[in-house]
């Protein structure tokens, strides 16, 4: 009976240790959570630079060169075009434009309201050769 509770015993310490697959699992886990890890501070990296739009790059034609801020010279222009909005205004407010950011170099994301109603759009602007700036609405975006 002694020998049977010893050999008993044994198996039970013997099986108390991990398997070589569970340590291998425990190793995937690490490597998973790891991964995880980095993907959030990527994603949290990405969403503050969406946050403060820093991730357009504008490399404005050669039309541009004469004009000390383009930037702030196509939000102005956009401004004074509220008959692109692609929204009629409601109960006697007036549309505009409240806030301009630049998708790339040739593409603006524009938001608009009138004070009841607000919406968005994306459009194309280009300067021709004798410095005339035309917008086209591209798209109402639908939320």
């Amino acid at each position: 009976m002694k020998k049977i509770l010893v050999f008993s015993l044994l198996i039970m310490l013997g099986s108390c240790g991990k398997s070589t697959e569970e340590k291998q699992r425990i190793i995937e886990i690490d490597s998973l959570k790891t991964e995880i890890r980095e993907l959030q501070r990527a994603m949290d990296t990405l969403s503050d630079q969406l946050m403060k739009k820093n991730y357009v790059t504008k490399d404005f034609s050669s039309y541009f060169d004469s004009i000390p801020e383009p930037e702030k010279f196509l939000i102005e222009k956009l401004k004074e075009k509220s008959e692109l909005i692609p929204k009629k205004a409601v109960l006697g407010g007036t549309m505009h434009f409240i806030e301009v950011s630049f998708i790339n170099d040739n593409l603006i994301l524009a938001e608009y309201e009138d004070g009841h109603i607000m919406g968005r759009a994306i459009y194309q602007y280009k300067m021709d050769k004798n410095g005339k700036l035309k917008f086209e609405l591209l798209s109402e975006l639908k939320d």
